[in-house]
């Protein structure tokens, strides 16, 4: 009887034992997983860190505006980031991908956008920490 009741109880362990393995095998797996893509998508994306926001009450001096394919600013409700500022016009500047490289357009603006204090006629390409002014408003380009 005893030999009967020491089996049951190994068997018993055994399978608690199974279970805790197989359990933390699937949550570090789960945990792998995550971690991948999450760099991926860091990686994918650029963004613009709100430096001054100026006039801009919808904005927030240390936020960040992620930009995936393409951004536009302007004071108009149809623009991605949308400028409450009287020196901003109603689509002021774009930025898009173009060949892994991204582009800052002026949308022939009447007050013009700066970047590195430079003010520019048309396109140039973005560099990673170029300061960009828009109305009052400051950005850094990451």
């Amino acid at each position: 009887m005893n030999i009967l009741k020491f089996g049951l109880n190994l068997g018993i362990i055994a399978i608690v034992y199974f279970i805790i393995i197989y359990a933390l095998k699937i949550m570090s797996t789960d945990t792998k997983s995550v971690g991948k893509r999450g760099n991926k998508a860091r990686k994918a994306t650029s963004g613009l860190e709100i430096v001054v926001a100026g006039e801009n009450t919808n904005l927030k001096n240390g936020g960040i505006l992620p930009i995936v394919d393409n951004l536009t600013m302007g004071r108009k409700s149809d623009n991605t980031v949308i400028l409450d500022d009287k020196y901003v016009s109603s689509h002021h500047v774009k930025i898009f991908k173009r060949n892994n490289e991204y582009v800052l357009e002026d949308l022939e603006s009447t007050n013009g956008t700066k970047v590195n204090d430079v003010r520019i006629k048309n396109s140039l390409i973005l560099k990673s920490g170029d300061v960009i002014k828009v109305g009052t408003a400051t950005f850094k380009f990451m």
